[in-house]
């Protein structure tokens, strides 16, 4: 039978001793291709219900691609995010996910965070709203002004059309009755001899 001692991997020799060890899967792909520069991927073990939280996102060394063809019970070939603090692989889900029960600290904080990048998306987006209406408001505000400069220049235009028909009337009725009227001889006195 095989020998069924845990032999660590480099890296997190300690990690059950020393709770300062970085575990994060990043730390440990390192660590690996470090200690072992022919290696030519990874594999990763999630056993959600060792109490060990190494365990829940275990690093594994590749040195062949037949590793990849048939996966052991709790090995995965897809990687967790780097944004996971404690992850662990949902078969229900069919990925992985935060471990909820030791990092709810960690999700609060993210929602929190998300929350407040909400918060000054709103107040960007009222201010723009408010120099849009403030804008519209100028706009209109000009619009009217011009219409009613465009409403008296009509009007002006109105006025001086009716005194220009005015004054054509009256030059047309002036120059007919000067027509009509014929003009007397001027007189001289007649002066006898």
């Amino acid at each position: 039978m095989a020998d069924e001692t845990n032999t660590p991997v480099a890296g997190t020799e300690n990690a059950t001793q020393n709770a300062e060890v970085d575990t994060s899967v990043k730390a440990q792909e390192e660590s690996l291709k470090k200690n072992f520069p022919t290696l030519i991927g990874y594999l990763y073990m999630s056993d959600p219900d060792n109490t060990n939280p190494l365990w829940h996102h275990y690093v594994m060394p590749v040195f062949d691609e037949k590793a990849y063809e048939e996966l052991p019970w709790h090995v995965y070939k897809e990687r967790p995010s780097d944004d996971l603090v404690d992850p662990l692989y949902s078969v229900q889900k069919g990925g992985w996910i935060e471990n909820a029960h030791d990092a709810q600290t960690q999700i609060l904080a993210a929602a929190q965070a998300k929350i407040e990048e909400l918060d000054k998306s709103k107040e960007q987006l009222d201010q723009t709203l408010k120099s849009v209406q403030e804008n519209q408001s100028n706009s209109t505000a000009q619009t009217l002004a011009v219409t009613r400069s465009i409403k008296e220049l009509s009007e002006g235009q109105a006025n001086q059309n009716k005194v220009l028909a005015s004054m054509q009337n009256l030059m047309l009725t002036i120059a007919g009755s000067q027509k009509t009227a014929e003009p007397t001889a001027p007189t001289q006195p007649v002066t006898g001899k």
